[in-house]
């Protein structure tokens, strides 16, 4: 008998053929390809930036002043309250007047809400990134998937669509026992095989597994996605014992589409190549970082023509390496700019050195660093154990400086934004 998953699969392709005249299905292909041909990708990658760069220069109002560039590195590097200030300027709208364009909003999460307008191709792109990295890992499409969320009504997605597609949305407003025993029945009763959902979600999750209220699993999960936090190793290890499946980071953005996926390879997130032009600059300078050293991701899509997206610096700090093969990894994803944490001296750290030796620590629920300028640090602790800041401050010490200053707030919680995310670093270091 064949599988709800193959029968709604081909009823897919059908649909794609029918009405799109195969694009998706194509795109699919076409990514896979690349993905597992670097050196021909590299032909492609050519011939896509310098197609996405004709275009701009000749339809966008914003870029055609920059038609005398010679490459890629001579046009500007913008933000997103650049790209929301010409907003008017930069969409090409033969494309996104179109009656098949496409709109994305973003969260707002970091204080700038956007939206981007995309047409048709750049969003069979836009599926097509999430269908292939995860087939990638053993997820092929159709799978029966479940987005985790508490931002589901905003999303207003129809019922049809979601048994369609049977990618499913489920509300998950309040991460206590009950809401967690809730959700595990439903997956159980309604065979879901894959979840997304924030990493702190899946933090709390976990924290229910080892507190032993969660009945034994005894569904079939191919995989657990997490996305938009940094993945603690101590949540990985434990939704991987508990689920019996692997655990992948998922770095995506609305505006943009899928950006890099764990591979199980080790290196790290392999980069979505194929379908974007990613640079890592100097935090000091707009020159490339060097391979391995963090530094500001800058995203150019190939794709996008009625919104040319073009050195975009999203906030994020990142590094990348190319292997041998010619394949590109982030390897490490260090949060976003605005969430650095700097040496009383002026350092960056990585954020995580800076949160790592609390996680043992079982009975602190929450917990916050807040960075008010190079000396000052405020912790936020949602527990009712005091007794840790001595050893906390003993080992900011030795990582920030013998200097830094420290605060202990305690609080019952420590609210989240408002696309669900949770800030585990805040810097208010004016840089």
């Amino acid at each position: 008998m064949r599988s709800d998953r193959d029968i709604k699969y081909d009823a897919f392709v059908r649909d794609d053929l029918e009405n799109n005249r195969g694009r998706l299905v194509n795109c699919c292909d076409e990514l896979s390809f690349l993905l597992s041909h670097p050196d021909e990708a590299r032909i492609f990658e050519k011939h896509y930036l310098n197609e996405i760069l004709s275009h701009a220069t000749s339809h966008s109002q914003f870029y055609k002043k920059f038609n005398k560039c010679k490459s890629l590195s001579d046009f500007p590097i913008v933000d997103k309250q650049t790209l929301k200030d010409h907003w008017d300027e930069i969409v090409v709208n033969d494309y996104a007047d179109l009656p098949d364009s496409c709109i994305k909003y973003t969260s707002g999460s970091t204080g700038t809400p956007f939206k981007m307008v995309m047409d048709r191709y750049k969003h069979c792109r836009w599926i097509a990134g999430n269908k292939v990295f995860r087939s990638n890992v053993g997820v092929p499409s159709h799978t029966k998937t479940v987005f985790i969320s508490e931002t589901v009504a905003d999303k207003n997605i129809p019922q049809e669509r979601m048994d369609r597609d049977n990618v499913y949305y489920i509300d998950c407003k309040y991460f206590d026992d009950e809401e967690f025993g809730k959700v595990l029945a439903y997956l159980r009763s309604n065979n879901v095989q894959t979840i997304t959902a924030l990493s702190s979600l899946l933090e709390r999750f976990a924290r229910y597994v080892i507190s032993g209220k969660a009945p034994a699993w005894t569904g079939e999960f191919k995989a657990v996605f997490s996305v938009s936090e940094t993945l603690k190793d101590f949540t990985r290890s434990t939704l991987a014992e508990y689920f019996h499946c692997p655990v992948y980071v998922l770095y995506a953005n609305e505006e943009n589409g899928v950006l890099a996926v764990e591979d199980g390879s080790g290196f790290g997130c392999r980069a979505n190549t194929a379908d974007f032009f990613l640079e890592v600059l100097s935090m000091n300078s707009d020159m490339p970082a060097k391979d391995g050293e963090i530094g500001r991701l800058v995203i150019t899509d190939y794709f996008n023509k009625a919104f040319p997206v073009i050195r975009y610096e999203n906030g994020d700090l990142v590094a990348k390496k190319t292997t041998p093969d010619g394949r590109v990894y982030i390897t490490d994803i260090a949060g976003r700019r605005v969430d650095a944490l700097y040496t009383t001296d002026g350092r960056l750290v990585h954020f995580f050195n800076a949160i790592s030796f609390l996680e043992p620590l079982m009975d602190i629920k929450q917990f916050q660093i807040i960075q008010e300028d190079y000396f000052h640090f405020t912790w936020k602790l949602n527990t009712k154990n005091h007794s840790y800041e001595e050893m906390i401050t003993s080992e900011c010490r030795k990582l920030f400086g013998q200097d830094s200053l420290y605060s202990f707030e305690y609080v019952d919680d420590i609210p989240k934004l408002r696309s669900g995310k949770f800030r585990m670093t805040v810097c208010n270091i004016d840089l």
